[in-house]
Parts: structure tokens; sequence; C-alpha cells
């Protein structure tokens, strides 16, 4: 009879610290932090780019480190809402034209923060011949978005409301700390020097 009660409250016990487990909130560590090197479409093209290669990382600054092929070591305590472009692309050493380049950040919360999706680039970003998108956001990120940045001369950061860059847009420009009528709506992404 002991034995039966003790092997009750054992399952009690191990059904309890799943519930806790199950029920505890998402924090700082279960944030992940992606990205993707893209190739870019012609100029006016209606396609996508190509994603070549996508990882995802524990931390803010391991991403970017990865992302720039070590090019940009941030500091682990570095907070993703201070990056701006310098910091990124010109003053964390040499940019060639087969260095990786950042020229947008996805964010989860507004205020850039929470987990992120950077989209990197080789070369140097947009310009007036230059242009990247995605038709449709990676695993995990479709209607998620809430804030966005864009870098590398990507003045022009569109988020769609569908693929294929259908339905309502929002324009980042290159900095968008709410995503407004589209907060957790994109679906589709399209960088550009010029509108």
């Amino acid at each position: 009879m002991k034995k039966k009660s003790s092997l009750f409250f054992l399952l009690i016990g191990l059904f309890l610290v799943f519930l806790l487990t199950a029920a505890r909130p998402v924090g700082e560590h279960n944030k992940l932090h992606c990205y993707a090197l893209i190739g870019p479409i012609e100029k006016n093209g209606n396609g996508s780019s190509r994603i070549i290669k996508k990882e995802c990382f524990a931390n803010f600054a391991d991403s970017i480190r990865a992302a720039t092929n070590g090019r940009v070591q941030l500091n682990s305590s570095t907070q993703p809402e201070t990056v701006t472009d310098e910091i990124l692309n010109f003053s964390s050493g040499e940019v060639s034209p087969s260095s990786q380049v950042v020229i947008g950040i996805d964010w989860d919360n507004t205020n850039f923060g929470g987990s992120s999706y950077t989209w990197v680039v080789s070369g140097s970003g947009c310009s007036s011949s230059t242009q990247y998108s995605v038709s449709s956001m990676p695993s995990g990120w479709d209607n998620r978005v809430s804030s966005a940045r864009g870098y590398s001369n990507c003045n022009y950061f569109y988020h769609y409301q569908n693929t294929s860059y259908g339905g309502t847009s929002v324009v980042c420009n290159t900095d968008c700390s709410s995503m407004g009528s589209l907060d957790n709506a994109t679906s589709s992404e399209k960088w550009t020097y010029t509108p």
C-alpha cells in the first residue's frame, strides 16, 4: 500500500512540475535571433530574392556576428535598438564587394525589442540598380513583425500585408518603431534605394 501511495505522489509531483514548466512566461532566454543571406533581384523586377543561407542564435550579438561573417563584433550587452547603420556596416572593418552587409532587421516587438530577423546581402546594399525582396516571410515570421529598420542605402523598406507584395503596405523608410495597421500582419517585404 505504501508503494502505491508513493507512486501516486511521485506522479502528482511530476505532473505539477510539467504544468509549471509549460506555463512559464516567455522571457529573454526564449528569444531567437535569426538572419538570412539573400541575393538581389532585377530592377523593377517582380520576383523574389533567393535565400542563400539562414541561421538562428540565442542572442542578437551572435546573430549579427554570423550574419556579417565576423566583421561586426557586438558586445553581448548591446541592445538591438541602439544598433545603427554605422555600427553594422561602416565602422566595424572594411566593407568590400564580398562583404555581407545588413539591409534590414525585423523585430517581434515594437521599439526594436524581442526576437529579431536580420536580412543581409553580399556587397554594399541597395542602389539605383539593386533591390531585394522576399515574396513570403520565413517560417515563424509570417504575421509577426512589430518594428523594423532598413540599412545600407535601403531607404525604402516595404512591408506588405499579403504574400507576393499584395494587400496594404507600410514603408519604413529606414525606421519603424511600430508597424501601425500592419502590426503582426507582414507577409512579404521589399528593400529599395528609391521609391
